[in-house]
């Protein structure tokens, strides 16, 4: 569903909707994510099928639409952040931070997306997600005024991913906060 869609909700749908996105975070808590299938997701969000088939085509597309939710949210964050006219290096701190501890609170669930068991490809999403970052826009025009800017974006969305996926991986060590200073580093925002 794209966030357009998310605005013409009714309340009813809304509710439907987080009911289905929680009951993802729990059942991803207590099991593999390629174990849950429509019926127990459904039944644990306390919905029938058909209302979950009202919502998303499946249960890949629930998860890419919670990302979509999160990234949404890390983009207005970044947007304030920009507008606030802070350093660019402490605004890149600041979204990384943020996203990192997004991560923290659900690493299994990003972990089904980054290693692509949820048969979602991160990087696309990411890709997306660079070129639209207010935070990342002086960076992609000077790439751009090189020609090369969809380059850049797939270089960093392809960094990003693997970062995010090893430091999962680690235990989500360093803790966020020290983590998005090495992320911002090696990719010398």
């Amino acid at each position: 569903m794209t966030t357009g869609a998310v605005g013409r909700m009714d309340e009813r749908q809304r509710k439907t909707r987080c009911a289905l996105h929680e009951a993802l975070g729990r059942l991803v808590n207590r099991m593999d994510y390629a174990d849950i299938g429509v019926s127990l997701l459904a039944q644990e969000a306390g919905v029938g099928r058909p209302t979950f088939y009202r919502h998303y085509a499946g249960v890949d597309a629930l998860l890419v639409d919670r990302l979509r939710e999160d990234l949404d949210r890390q983009r207005e964050w970044a947007a304030r952040l920009v507008a606030s006219d802070i350093p660019l290096r402490e605004a890149h701190l600041a979204v990384s931070r943020y996203a990192l501890e997004l991560i923290a609170t659900q690493p299994r669930l990003y972990h089904a997306l980054l290693n692509g068991s949820a048969g979602t490809n991160a990087v696309t999403l990411f890709k997306d997600q660079i070129a639209r970052l207010p935070t990342m826009a002086p960076y992609l025009a000077q790439a751009d005024r090189a020609g090369s800017a969809g380059l850049a974006v797939g270089v960093i969305a392809g960094a990003v991913s693997g970062f995010l996926l090893a430091w999962i991986e680690s235990g989500l060590t360093p803790p966020p906060a020290r983590a998005a200073e090495l992320m911002v580093d090696f990719l010398q925002l």
